[in-house]
């Protein structure tokens, strides 16, 4: 059997979303959302990792933050497409751990930082 692919069409098959997500949701191919999730999530993430970086503590605050927005778009996606992929499992679980992360830091710091003015 040979599979042809047929990239007659403008950028291939994954450029246009389904027929069936075309009454539900705003946008008419990939590049909108793919622009917003690289802006939100990406640079959100590089500003925790610089937080990290840098003296003070604030790191887990940007951190929850964006595992916090990550989960909720992954719910908002769920209900509003009515539907679940393998990703979206997966995501969902990388975004739990990145707030449980989030959280045993901030424990940790406030830990540190109670033991810290014992001394005091």
């Amino acid at each position: 059997m040979d599979r042809h692919y047929d990239d007659s069409t403008s950028g291939g098959n994954f450029v246009e979303y389904p027929d069936k997500w075309a009454s539900i949701l705003p946008f008419d191919n990939w590049v909108i959302p793919g622009v917003l999730a690289i802006i939100i999530f990406g640079f959100g993430n590089i500003l925790a990792a610089i937080f990290t970086f840098k003296k003070g503590h604030s790191s887990w605050a940007v951190s929850a933050i964006m595992g916090g927005i990550f989960f909720v778009s992954l719910i908002c996606q769920v209900i509003i497409l009515g539907e679940t992929y393998l990703a979206t499992v997966q995501f969902l679980i990388l975004s739990i751990i990145q707030s449980s992360l989030s959280g045993y830091a901030f424990f940790g710091y406030r830990k540190s930082l109670n033991t810290t003015e014992a001394w005091r």
